[in-house]
């Protein structure tokens, strides 16, 4: 099937840009399609359309490049339209994360949860959601696909706001195939270097997780009916042990094994993105009399994650102008969530991947519109969740003030409703002081004044 057109808003990306010239290239799905790239910086649209004409010439794949530093010149009848832009990311992360350490609130990641992601949706949902009206206009048939954290929020926005698209939300976490190889060699199922998931193995072996983009927890590990949890959870001690000798020094990984322990013998279950899920609860932070062990979360650390972000742009230059062979970038990057995904909904290959979206029953103790992240069947109608069953108590009860804050979040950045920001920031479970979360959105709305939307400053 020939002639299919992808645009990607945010051609820059970090995450995105290069892996979607990767899957087109090498791809047979993907061949003889159309790839449309938007980058409001107009030296960065010139690097990736040299990168990608260079790459698809080598490969023979016969996919056509377009661009445009105007999205609105190149999204016409588009089937798939990807949002992963930003706006100076790290530094905004920097600015939300200091400001919030200021008012006692900790983030390790700064852009999903707390006053960071909150914030970061103010800066990112207006954006997506015009995205979104002009795909209606111009593209009314394809799919829009948010790739820009809080993704959560994001497509929670695209789901309320923009009703006239097709949309769903991904993050870049549980990656399948690869999520459920992975516990597979981890348990001994497959060897230690096995790079695939047999058809056999995988009928067999259940891995069940559910609940919101990075909080989801794991319900069931299981092979041909025998609990693999135990199993696990003797790694995961080990794990612990070892971290304690030698922690990482990433704020994301810091203790994520000894921190996911603690939550383990609360609730029962292992939460599945605790480098993200420790900055979700309240126990890390550093609250209360007795000393949080072995210490409260790390910060993001804003400089660190510019200085990747520029090490990994200067290589994207380097393929594109030549000094790196097209051989090397094919070796080098892959594909990843979102690329398989549209490949597969394209090619009508019947894999299943995890997706945000509403749970429409899955999850049966939790609404039809919850917005969750859940493994689903795919093809060009859209996502369908897989059955899951009751979520269990306690974590279902976090899950829901989460979603709380995400959906408060969203209906705030779209209005520029304040009393709806002071809501977000007062049900977001780890904001737990009034003075404090209203000083922290002060100092925040007056930080990000210039890319903010002027709503936020009226009088009265």
């Amino acid at each position: 099937m020939a002639g299919h057109k992808i645009t990607v808003i945010g051609a820059g990306s970090y995450f995105f840009g290069k892996p979607a010239i990767h899957k087109m290239a090498t791809s047979p799905v993907m061949a003889g399609g159309t790839l449309a790239l938007v980058d409001t910086r107009e030296d960065v649209l010139r690097t990736m359309m040299r990168l990608a004409r260079r790459v698809f010439r080598h490969t023979g794949c016969g996919v056509k490049v377009i661009g445009s530093t105007n999205r609105r010149d190149v999204m016409a009848d588009s089937d798939f339209i990807v949002l992963t832009f930003s706006d100076r990311n790290a530094h905004f992360r920097g600015i939300d994360t200091a400001i919030s350490a200021k008012h006692g609130i900790r983030m390790c990641s700064s852009d999903t949860i707390g006053p960071g992601g909150i914030f970061r949706a103010l800066r990112e949902v207006p954006h997506a959601v015009a995205m979104a009206r002009d795909a209606a206009r111009l593209a009314p048939n394809a799919w829009v696909i948010n790739f820009v954290n809080p993704t959560s929020v994001l497509g929670i926005a695209l789901q309320r706001y923009a009703p006239e698209v097709r949309s769903f939300a991904l993050c870049d976490g549980h990656h399948e195939p690869y999520y459920t190889l992975g516990y597979a060699r981890q348990l001994g199922i497959l060897p230690k270097d096995a790079t695939e998931l047999p058809p056999e193995v995988r009928s067999r072996f259940r891995v069940i997780n559910a609940g919101v983009n990075h909080f989801p927890w794991l319900l069931e590990l299981s092979y041909d009916g025998k609990d693999l949890i135990p199993a696990f959870i003797r790694l995961m001690r080990e794990a612990v042990r070892r971290e304690k000798e030698s922690p990482d020094a990433h704020s994301k990984a810091k203790y994520n094994r000894t921190y996911g322990m603690e939550l383990y013998k609360v609730f029962g279950y292992w939460p599945e993105n605790m480098g993200h899920t420790k900055e979700y609860v309240p126990y890390f932070q550093g609250y209360g009399v007795k000393p949080v062990k072995p210490e409260p979360i790390a910060l993001f650390d804003a400089g660190k994650r510019a200085e990747q972000m520029a090490a990994a742009w200067q290589k994207t230059r380097q393929w594109a102008g030549g000094k790196l062979s097209v051989r090397n970038f094919l070796k080098e990057i892959g594909n990843d969530h979102a690329t398989d995904i549209i490949e597969n909904m394209w090619g009508g290959l019947g894999k299943p991947f995890f997706i945000n979206s509403f749970n429409r029953g899955a999850v049966t103790n939790m609404p039809d519109d919850a917005f969750l992240e859940l493994r689903c069947d795919i093809d060009m109608n859209g996502p369908r969740p897989q059955p899951v069953g009751d979520l269990p108590r306690g974590i279902l009860g976090m899950e829901h003030l989460v979603l709380d804050t995400h959906e408060l979040t969203a209906a705030a950045a779209v209005t520029g409703d304040r009393g709806l920001l002071k809501r977000a920031m007062l049900t977001d479970p780890i904001c737990n002081n009034i003075p404090d979360a209203d000083a922290c959105v002060r100092d925040l709305l007056a930080a990000e004044k210039d890319v903010l939307p002027s709503y936020w400053y009226r009088k009265g």
